[in-house]
């Protein structure tokens, strides 16, 4: 198994450079927050890894070109069934021992279905959703005609979503800001 960062984001980056635009600028900031939510963990290296990796049913799944609300919802479900085999493929070929890659399909399917069962799985959809109350996000992976209707859509769910008790205490104000740079009245 890698065991340090630098050399893990040297072998992921270019597999989620081939997913969409901005998935990997997303999968950083979904890292920052993971450490965030999860310092001092024994398994941050594990949840580490689910967060650059977490969108890696996106590879060559469509081109780079920003996607539309329509387009996400249309092509998920098939982005979803593609993790796991690239998922075990990728860390098969990093020599993760099989109970580590069983922790980290877990880990990714929590963040996929926005749901968390356990501890680790709250800090990854958590880190997620977090993730996405950024300006950039937007701007690097949706067409412009579509941020109110992501703004809209998380100011909705994400009070369903977020279950850390850090997460409560940052989604409003990261939610509030992000109303503010896109501007909605």
């Amino acid at each position: 198994m890698v065991v340090d960062e630098k050399k893990l984001i040297e072998i992921i980056e270019p597999h989620i450079f081939r997913c969409r635009a901005g998935d990997w600028e997303h999968a950083e900031r979904v890292v920052k927050w993971i450490k965030e939510l999860g310092q001092d963990r024994e398994d941050l290296l594990l949840l580490i890894t689910a967060g650059y990796i977490h969108d890696i049913g996106w590879r060559d799944l469509l081109n780079k070109d920003k996607i539309t609300f329509e387009e996400l919802l249309a092509l998920e479900p098939q982005a979803n069934k593609n993790s796991e085999q690239n998922i075990r493929e990728l860390l098969g070929q990093l020599n993760y021992a099989t109970k580590d890659i069983e922790t980290i399909l877990r880990l990714v399917s929590a963040a996929d279905k926005h749901k968390s069962s356990n501890e680790d799985e709250a800090i990854i959809v958590d880190a997620d959703q977090l993730s996405k109350l950024d300006i950039n996000h937007l701007k690097e992976k949706f067409q412009k005609s579509e941020w109110i209707k992501m703004y809209e859509l998380w100011n909705k769910e994400f009070d369903k979503r977020i279950t850390t008790e850090k997460a409560k205490l940052l989604y409003p104000s990261l939610l509030t800001s992000l109303k503010r740079e896109i501007d909605i009245g």
